[in-house]
């Protein structure tokens, strides 16, 4: 792996993303090349066990508190195995053990749910790039996957309410003061519409007649 390019990243941060990262590449290494789970059955058992949430919430129990074997024998009952997984040292860094590194990397950085990453794009895919990205930067991953997220998300909330309402962009943008060019932004997601202020919000609800809960994305 190249450098670690953070943002700005105490020194804790760091310790966890390292340790995040060495877990979930092990975790998937394991499941698939020593245990033989299909890549759709270790996304499910990841999953449907918790311990996706748990490495999202930044719990030190499942981050450093357990090797990869150790989580991959309490992912193996929810994909209807009951074997016990002998500890195998593992020195190869197949591209299972990479797309772990790789979206450990990607959770911290963006705080992205397993979860909606998985849905939008499927384990093979993130394999896929395996052989283009492996040896670049891991910011290049995040660049690459972001892409891949947005194509596949639906509409904006915003965009949704404004076709509902007959209003174009521009009229929106004259009907609720709110510049055209943000209005534009928002709904490409090139902004987060998220964190507009507070009277940005209420003058778009007012002119499409909703709630401002009806445009916020997280809402």
């Amino acid at each position: 792996m190249g450098r670690y390019e953070y943002a700005t990243v105490s020194l804790c941060d760091e310790a966890y993303l390292e340790d995040a990262q060495q877990v979930l590449a092990d975790v998937f290494d394991i499941a698939i090349n020593v245990c033989g789970l299909a890549e759709q059955e270790t996304v499910g058992a990841f999953l449907a066990s918790g311990i996706a949430h748990q490495l999202e919430r930044h719990n030190p129990a499942f981050v450093a508190g357990c090797s990869g074997t150790e989580l991959v024998q309490l992912m193996l009952p929810f994909a209807g195995r009951w074997e016990e997984v002998e500890p195998v040292p593992r020195f190869d860094r197949t591209p299972d053990w990479w797309v772990g590194w790789a979206l450990a990397y990607y959770q911290f950085a963006r705080a992205a749910s397993y979860r909606s990453i998985f849905s939008r794009v499927p384990y093979g895919e993130i394999r896929q790039l395996y052989h283009p990205l492996h040896e670049a930067p891991e910011s290049k991953f995040v660049e690459v996957l972001e892409r891949r997220l947005a194509q596949r998300q639906g509409p904006t909330k915003l965009k949704v309410q404004r076709e509902a309402a007959g209003f174009s962009q521009t009229q929106l943008a004259r009907a609720s003061g709110v510049g055209l060019r943000s209005i534009q932004l928002y709904e490409q997601r090139q902004k987060d519409v998220d964190k507009a202020q507070a009277a940005t919000l209420f003058k778009l609800s007012r002119a499409l007649h909703c709630e401002v809960a009806d445009l916020v994305e997280a809402a």
